[in-house]
């Protein structure tokens, strides 16, 4: 028993834990479902142990650990409503873990090796290919042009860490890669790549693929218009199919849901449903990766339907877009 309300005390514990601040965030729209799931599932245990305790005595071993704790529990004071309250409290603790709002979902695609994981994690954590959204021009100037808090932000913020020479990389890597344009009007660099170009960079163990994903203006901001998404995404899952780049498992933010102007009704499901639509296109006529995990931001969490999103990816991977 002590050991049991250990468990449930620490499970609270970790759920208030900074790093899983999301899936409050996502209980707040579930709850009433969990209720619901928790006080049939306490009502329908509480049944069962009443009803076959005794009768399990018959049939266990006396020697055994889980006779004694039957032993105990059937001989429980159920008289005395305080007992009763303290197993209806344990049993109601073990069904709240057991039906918490799932934060992550996973297909595994029958005709093929292909598998898709939505999650909310960080991007940075995850183990393979990290792919990093960043302007047609593959700038990296901090604060003017990139957002220290977008994922482009924060993955050059590690390079700098890591006293790596970002700018002479990108430069390396893209010198046979033909430009879109050159504009000598764009703030920090001038030279425009096609939306969906990769450039493989490695941070220490971590490998990195920077893809194009959003046009730079001549103010600073940066832009993409929705009629462009899919072909970019299209383009990117070709690009990360090359053998410079390809790895078992790629992992990638849902892209544009954060410092980019796109319309308000194009809402983070559809921008997930395209990834994994084109992710499979892609995947008839050459694969990237084995995995794909798609990491969803903590303050998009209530946005996605995770508890019946590996149905939704099972439909999506019957009908991709080409």
């Amino acid at each position: 028993m002590p050991r049991i309300i250990f468990y449930g005390v620490q499970f609270l514990i970790v759920t208030m834990n900074k790093q899983h601040n999301a899936k409050i965030k996502f209980l707040k729209k579930h709850w009433r479902e969990l209720a619901g799931d928790v006080f049939k599932a306490t009502i329908a245990t509480f049944g069962v142990i009443i009803t076959f305790s005794d009768a399990l005595l018959n049939v266990i071993p006396d020697e055994t650990i889980l006779y004694r704790w039957l032993y105990q529990l059937v001989h429980l004071p159920f008289d005395k409503p305080i007992f009763i309250l303290l197993l209806v409290l344990i049993i109601a603790i073990i069904a709240t873990i057991f039906n918490w709002p799932k934060t992550r979902a996973v297909y595994k695609d029958p005709h093929s090796d292909l598998r898709v994981i939505v999650e909310c994690c960080d991007l940075f954590d995850q183990e393979g290919l990290k792919v990093i959204h960043a302007v047609d021009t593959f700038d990296t100037e901090l604060g003017r042009i990139i957002s220290p808090n977008s994922v482009h932000g924060l993955f050059l913020q590690r390079a700098q860490k890591a006293n790596i020479d970002i700018d002479s990389i990108i430069e390396t890597r893209l010198q046979d890669t033909s430009p879109a344009s050159i504009d000598e009007d764009l703030p920090g660099k001038k030279v425009r790549y096609t939306l969906g170009t990769v450039c493989a960079v490695d941070i220490e163990d971590d490998n990195y693929a920077l893809v194009s994903f959003t046009h730079l203006k001549k103010n600073g901001t940066i832009s993409i218009q929705r009629n462009e998404y899919t072909q970019f995404m299209l383009d990117m899952w070709r690009n990360l199919s090359s053998p410079f780049v390809r790895q078992d498992t790629i992992n990638v933010a849902v892209m544009g849901n954060r410092f980019v102007d796109l319309p308000a009704d194009f809402s983070t499901e559809q921008k997930i449903d395209l990834m994994i639509q084109t992710f499979f296109a892609i995947a008839k006529e050459k694969t990237c990766c084995k995995t794909m995990r798609i990491c969803v931001h903590e303050s998009n969490i209530a946005e996605v339907d995770f508890p019946h999103y590996e149905l939704i990816i099972s439909h999506l991977a019957r009908r991709p877009i080409i």
